[in-house]
């Protein structure tokens, strides 16, 4: 063994090395092989993971299938640097955090720091981007600025969902599961190839569950859901050179997400607080119904709500020509989102009349295309991606809140608007190879933006809402447009075959907007874009013939004109209010490790990761948020880990598999003042499966949460919960 391998494996089984399937392994390889190699597209070109200078982490098919992840929420519990949560109310829309960047609004004038992409194409609402997961091939996260080469500029990272393409073949394969709180899914895919040039394939999933939140005073169960979609792809490759993706999506998912009851006591959640949440449970006097195209007057009518409806249509066209040295590829979609939602936010009034509620009636249409262009130039020496985006998205929503009533519902805001957002970009980025190990990039996008805003005054509700006219009147303006230039720098050098050195530096910035749901003109203030510089350094590695993965970075990302809502004074009215605002400066200092390994027929991985964050500074207009206060959801020390074990069994004429999995978060504050906070977390996750020898039947039952985790993840009038333990029973078939 030489020294450096002795040195690594050292280092290694000092961090105490725990384990599952290796992240992205493409296939469950013999005993006796090394890890799979991992194919990434982070830089928008087909990649090895191992040769990107670039913070990512991949989950494959094989790796999604054993870590049980069924949607894109579920994929952060692995992810160094990452928490992430339902935004309060909403089950369909993810609020996802990486290295202390994130946002908890689902309005259309608030954008993301952390993005979704599905097959390249941008996800522009945070209203429903919990995708599930039922016919993909693999998920990248990555962590940081994405300022140059993906379609939306961010702040934080950006989560790509890759789905399967049609086989040449024909193949069926359908799983159905069962578990707790009377949760049922099934999922089926069927490829069907109409020619050898003309492939096709369809798939659908189905998922009911009752939920596991009992309201003590209607009866009834909430935090469940009841979800299914569909989706169509073909692909045409008309020649040698040129193939053409096309899809069709539709999904809907009718789901509740409340907060819990509390009672009389000292909350260990809650500073100085008196009163202390009872897990699972609700004291809610609102009845559950349907949502409507209409929420008012369902409410009204039927004095029932607490649901959430969101219908999301998705096209994507995807045309790619090989040019020989390169290829040339254009990518066009449309997305549209309708979605309505009734909640009852303070978890104790049974009375529903005098209950918080907010109902709103949303649609969000996008359309986006891009043209990008790779190639290999100079004998290999200089690869080049370089393209064209341009993005349109019309929002129009009413959102509107009932409270204080005692026999009807009182309205005490209206608050209706138009949004329009539109932004093209040009990008190119450049990997010179300056010598067989030393390769420095170079890259940049040109961001044109502009976004307007309309209010509409309430026709039903005397007094409430606004028009454009008393917003201008206090001097908010109903436009905004930026130009912006984004450039990154990279270099990384081959210490040999299977170790590489990096560093960079990346720059990003995430859109201004308006405060559009304000209750009163005078509140609909703007806010300004925030900016990002992360500079990263590390190392990624593989040892003993492929069988040791090590990826170490460490990164420095402060970002200034912070976008955050607080208690501030109105640049308006000069009166405090809760407002969004440009908080200052926020620097995030960590180390993110990511190991995996396989010994024999044991596959192994642990991922320990270090978080410093800190306001440097805070803008004079806050009254509340100081620098002595810290960044929301980063806690200073996470750890995910976790083994699997596949066997192959001749007296049982098939393979066994059993793993396991940890993950641990420190305590981190879930609310910007510091008024809430979690505990510490463990969560153990556990399977046993039993596939045939064929690999065409297999079975499973697994457990998540064993330890029982209680947790919460905001807290908005009532503190919301974590997901409980559950158990599942799986059976998965194949054709």
């Amino acid at each position: 063994m030489t020294k450096k391998n002795l040195l690594l494996s050292t280092c290694i089984l000092s961090l105490g090395m725990f384990s599952a399937p290796a992240f992205a392994e493409e296939a469950q390889p013999a005993a006796e092989q090394g890890l799979g190699e991992i194919v990434v597209t982070a830089q928008r070109r087909e990649q090895k993971l191992q040769d990107v200078p670039v913070a990512v982490t991949a989950f494959a098919q094989a790796t999604i299938a054993q870590l049980r992840l069924n949607d894109a929420i579920q994929t952060s519990k692995f992810v160094p640097g990452m928490i992430s949560q339902h935004n309060a109310g909403l089950a369909s829309a993810n609020a996802y955090y990486l290295r202390g960047l994130g946002n908890s609004q689902s309005t259309a004038t608030f954008d993301a720091p952390v993005t979704t992409y599905v097959d390249d194409v941008y996800v522009a609402r945070q209203n429903a981007n919990n995708y599930a997961f039922f016919d993909t091939e693999r998920v990248e996260v990555l962590r940081g600025p994405q300022g140059t080469l993906f379609g939306r500029n961010t702040t934080g990272g950006a989560i790509n969902v890759i789905m399967k393409r049609p086989k040449d073949h024909f193949a069926a394969t359908m799983e159905v599961t069962a578990g707790s709180y009377d949760r049922y899914t099934a999922k089926a895919s069927v490829d069907m190839p109409i020619s050898t040039s003309v492939l096709s394939k369809l798939s659908a999933f189905y998922v009911s569950d009752k939920g596991y939140l009992r309201s003590i005073t209607t009866g009834e169960k909430l935090n469940g859901e009841t979800s299914w979609g569909m989706r169509g792809d073909l692909r045409v490759l008309a020649s040698s050179n040129l193939k053409l993706d096309m899809s069709a999506e539709f999904t809907r998912n009718a789901s509740t997400y409340s907060g819990m009851r509390s009672v009389a006591g000292a909350s260990p959640y809650v500073v100085n607080g008196a009163t202390v949440p009872v897990f699972y449970e609700t004291a809610t006097g609102l009845y559950k119904t349907e949502c409507t195209q209409n929420n008012v007057y369902t409410l009204q009518l039927l004095g029932k709500g607490n649901c959430n409806l969101s219908m999301n249509t998705a096209l994507m066209f995807k045309g790619a020509y090989d040019l020989g040295n390169g290829s040339i590829e254009y990518i066009a979609g449309y997305r549209h989102l309708n979605q309505g939602y009734i909640n009852q936010y303070d978890a104790n009034t049974t009375n529903p009349y005098a209950a918080y509620i907010l109902v709103d009636n949303g649609t969000n249409d996008q359309w986006s295309q891009e043209v990008k262009y790779n190639t290999s130039l100079f004998d290999n020496r200089l690869h080049l991606t370089a393209g064209l985006f341009y993005l349109q998205e019309i929002s129009n929503d009413r959102q509107t809140t009932f409270n204080g009533g005692t026999t009807a519902f009182r309205a005490i805001q209206d608050s209706i608007y138009r949004f329009k957002a539109e932004t093209a970009a040009g990008y190119a980025q450049g990997d010179v190879k300056v010598t067989d190990a030393l390769t420095v990039t170079l890259g940049g996008r040109f961001t044109w933006e502009k976004k307007t805003l309309h209010f509409t005054p309430s026709s039903q509700f005397a007094g409430l809402g606004y028009s454009d006219a008393t917003v201008l009147g206090y001097g908010i303006p109903l436009a905004q447009s930026i130009n912006k230039f984004t450039p990154r720098f990279a270099v990384s050098y081959k210490v040999d075959p299977d170790v590489m050195l990096f560093a960079s530096a990346t720059n990003g910035f995430k859109s201004g907007g308006w405060n559009g749901t304000a209750a009163v003109a005078s509140s609909a203030v703007t806010f300004r874009p925030e900016k990002t510089w992360s500079y990263e350094a590390g190392v990624k590695s593989e040892f003993f013939n492929h069988k040791l993965r090590v990826n170490i970075t460490g990164y420095i990302a402060r970002t200034q004109d912070l976008q955050a809502t607080a208690a501030v004074i109105s640049p308006v009215t000069g009166v405090t209010a809760s407002l969004p605002f440009n908080a200052g400066t926020q620097v995030v200092k960590g180390v993110e490790i990511e190991t995996s390994a396989k010994l024999g027929d044991f596959t192994l991985f642990a991922n320990p990761s270090f978080m410093q964050a800190k306001y440097t500074y805070i803008t004079p207009a806050t009254t509340a948020l100081t620098t002595a206060l810290s960044p929301v959801r980063t806690p200073t020390f996470q750890f995910s880990g976790g083994v699997a074990y596949e066997k192959a069994v001749d007296a049982l004429k098939g393979t066994i598999g059993a793993n396991v999995a940890w993950r641990h978060n420190s305590p981190y504050w879930v609310a910007v003042l510091n008024t809430t906070h979690t505990l510490t977390e463990d969560y153990v996750d556990m399977g046993v499966t039993y596939r045939t020898a064929d690999d065409k039947i297999s079975i499973g039952f697994d457990v998540s949460n064993l330890t029982k985790q209680k947790t919460i993840t905001a807290n908005f009038l009532s503190l919301f919960p974590g997901d409980p333990q559950r158990f599942t029973a799986r059976l998965k078939l194949k054709i």
